[in-house]
């Protein structure tokens, strides 16, 4: 059984139905309850279509002025709309718009009429619908590319002779990029990967992920699908779900100058971690989103996993929650927060979350989990507090607390806007036990070192951590070090740090960005122009 396979016998045990809360400021909003694989399509700001799977036999289209209250405007029914052939185990639509004419890709089976669906020997494929305006009554659904060599809709369980990333099975994706108006989807070996194509020349297919092409870690559970693309200043997006739905399903996103270097070859982000308990069982899933912007803002429109005590999924509905961007382009993830705090020598520390409703979760995360460690990731789940959930949108400020003798009283306070990625709390007399620093991603191929100020000489020293260490990461923790010349320079005497990157070891034409440090902060991100 393919691992696309088992998305089914959880979505089509439960029909649509409306939610109609209303987002407030950075809370994650209920849409639709029941409804998972959400695709939204932006007519413009006042109109919005939300679509997704449903009870696997019918697709429902939902409308919305607001892109917070939908209301129902149709069921999609193959079956009824094609006078030949039955469709079944719907799911994964895709809602676009070409010219005038508005389109439906999404996945399923298809029989002839009175047929039992799926027949054995037959595998998942992709149709597309029209429309001619927005009624969107969608009418017979078509092949793909029928009768060439081309990534095509294919009914059969085997690779087309030209090759798997030609047989476009699931979670079909379009995008304009101003040029060119492409096809993403989903096609299997070895597990579920993305590929695409230009639709005016599709005799070139371009792979994105997956493990039949890239090397994947083990907890994407060799899936890579929902492919999901935008534009914003210039830069592309490529956002994909890893892990089986019922398992660490998760998001994440690759960022590129081009649509084709839209690849695994460039640094793979985390926008959401899988949630567990303090047992290890899960707890919550994100996935299968789309991003819609509206008025200057970014929105996640995604799919939550509900799981009972035991791990098992119990439910899949479709939310919302802001994004905002970094200065590198990098997107806040949807539920992780790296919370810094300086030390106190001997000192152990708890920590607690303020809520916007005034109430306080504390501990979340109790010194037994922490001890005398200076960060922690905030991932929504605390664990010393019954592993209640709590979303970042939830929180108005991060509490340390501190103590050398387990009586504690004591504690720091720093206010959370609810939606970003890092909170530093400074401890009255405490130092500076590391700086994470963080910076842009240049060329797929680039690499990187780190450069530091001296502020008591104002000299540079570089490299302070050479590319033999660095190499292509974006990240790195300094501790008070300059390993490649052998030599301490604690924090509290560096007055800025740089990062410069080279491609083919030509560090001769090395490009650098600085920014300017002040001998405290736990964290800096820098942009390399």
């Amino acid at each position: 059984m393919k691992p696309v396979r088992a998305v089914l016998l959880l979505s089509f045990l439960c029909s649509a139905l409306s939610g109609t809360a209303h987002a407030q400021d950075n809370s994650r909003t209920l849409l639709m309850q029941w409804l998972a694989d959400p695709d939204v399509y932006k007519e413009n700001d006042d109109l919005f279509f939300l679509t997704g799977t449903g009870n696997g036999v019918v697709l429902p289209l939902y409308e919305s002025n607001d892109l917070t209250a939908f209301r129902f405007k149709r069921d999609y029914n193959p079956s009824a709309a094609d006078p030949t052939y039955d469709y079944c185990f719907l799911w994964a639509p895709d809602l676009s718009k070409t010219g005038s004419v508005y389109q439906l890709h999404f996945s399923g089976h298809r029989v002839p009429n009175g047929a039992a669906c799926p027949p054995a020997g037959q595998e998942v494929t992709t149709f597309v619908a029209t429309a001619p305006d927005l009624n969107l009554a969608f009418g017979a659904p078509q092949p793909i590319n029928a009768n060439t060599t081309w990534p095509r809709t294919t009914t059969g369980t085997a690779c087309l002779p030209q090759g798997c990333n030609r047989n476009i099975r699931i979670d079909s994706a379009t995008f304009n990029d101003g040029v060119d108006r492409w096809l993403f989807y989903v096609w299997f070996q070895n597990g579920n990967n993305i590929s695409s194509f230009k639709l005016a020349a599709p005799g070139t297919v371009y792979n994105h992920a997956g493990p039949a092409v890239f090397a994947t870690p083990s907890y994407e559970e060799g899936i890579n699908e929902a492919p999901e693309l935008f534009k914003r200043d210039g830069r592309y997006y490529l956002l994909f779900s890893g892990g089986w739905y019922n398992s660490q399903y998760a998001m994440y996103y690759v960022m590129a100058d081009t649509v084709p270097e839209l690849t695994r070859a460039r640094a793979v982000r985390r926008l959401s971690l899988p949630l567990k308990n303090s047992a290890g069982r899960l707890v919550q899933s994100h996935g299968h989103n789309v991003i819609v912007e509206r008025r200057g803002e970014y929105f996640n429109i995604f799919h939550v996993g509900a799981f009972d005590s035991a791990g098992n999924l119990t439910s899949r509905s479709t939310y919302k929650q802001r994004v905002a961007f970094k200065v590198d382009g990098a997107m806040t993830s949807l539920n992780q927060v790296s919370v810094r705090w300086n030390r106190l020598a001997g000192y152990s520390y708890s920590l607690d979350v303020v809520l916007r409703d005034g109430s306080v979760v504390g501990p979340c995360t109790s010194v037994t989990l922490l001890g005398q460690a200076n960060k922690t990731v905030f991932d929504g789940v605390c664990r010393s507090a019954g592993d209640r959930v709590v979303t970042k949108g939830e929180i108005a400020a991060f509490r340390i607390f501190y103590s050398n003798n387990n009586v504690w009283g004591p504690f720091v306070e720093k206010a959370y806007d609810g939606i970003s990625d890092d909170v530093s709390l400074e401890l009255p007399g405490g130092v500076t036990p590391f700086v994470d620093l963080e910076w842009s991603e240049e060329e797929t191929a680039a690499q990187y070192s780190i450069d530091v100020q001296r502020r008591d000489t104002g000299a540079w020293i570089g490299p302070c951590i050479g590319v033999a260490a660095v190499n292509k990461s974006l990240a790195w923790t300094y501790q008070g070090r300059c390993d490649t010349p052998g030599i301490n320079v604690p924090a509290s005497n560096i007055q800025a740090f740089r990062i410069c990157s080279a491609v083919n070891g030509d560090w001769a034409h090395a490009r650098c960005g600085a920014a300017a440090y002040d001998g405290r902060a736990m964290h800096s991100r820098i942009n390399i122009p």
